[in-house]
């Protein structure tokens, strides 16, 4: 190899391994004074489940609303959260966060999949913020044509997928909830000018 051909190869080679260190910086996990503050908050609490916990492994699927202890934080990769259900089983729940991992994203996923307040408490606190058909309807998982989207929310969890239109007068907005176990079975609600006029279960 002649010293041309040489200086042509180190020249890649220098530019290859600064691309690895610039994706490395970009890329980098969640900084550990961030993953402890996150372990300290969450690690050892009883939640309930907003949406279906799917186990990443074969234990399949926890219900909405089920009673779980958080027993593992995985703050790496795209994310993941560990916990306990009453049957005893560990089911571990991809949290399939967009790289790269922040303290404020991991918290804000845990907190659409999860409540750190129970039933009784989340009814009273909706029998003062929506009135008492509302919150029931809410602890019931129920809807109620007119229900504000934010009460929706509250009722059903946050939906898999979501798709707007929009005209001259109204703006529509479909969620559509996917039910892990059967994924051609499909739940909806529409919302128009983010109050609720229909849904399907």
């Amino acid at each position: 190899m002649n010293a041309k051909h040489f200086s042509i190869l180190l020249i890649c080679l220098v530019v290859a391994i600064s691309g690895c260190k610039v994706a490395n910086v970009v890329m980098k996990d969640i900084p550990i004074q961030d993953m402890d503050f996150l372990e300290d908050k969450y690690l050892g609490r009883t939640a309930w489940t907003k949406a279906y916990i799917v186990d990443i492994g074969q234990n399949g699927v926890i219900e909405k609303d089920t009673k779980i202890k958080v027993v593992e934080l995985d703050m790496h990769w795209t994310g993941a959260v560990g916990v306990k259900a009453p049957n005893n089983h560990k089911y571990r729940h991809a949290l399939k966060l967009e790289r790269p991992v922040t303290k404020e994203s991991f918290e804000k996923a845990i907190n659409e999949l999860l409540w750190f307040s129970n039933p009784t408490v989340r009814y009273r606190r909706n029998l003062w913020k929506y009135g008492k058909e509302v919150a029931t309807a809410i602890l019931n998982h129920q809807l109620i044509e007119g229900m504000s989207k934010e009460a929706a929310l509250e009722s059903w969890g946050p939906p898999d997928e979501i798709e707007e239109s929009q005209t001259s007068s109204e703006n529509a907005v479909q969620w559509i909830y996917l039910d892990p176990r059967d994924t051609l079975n499909k739940s909806n609600i529409i919302f128009v000018n983010d109050i609720v006029t229909e849904w399907s279960e």
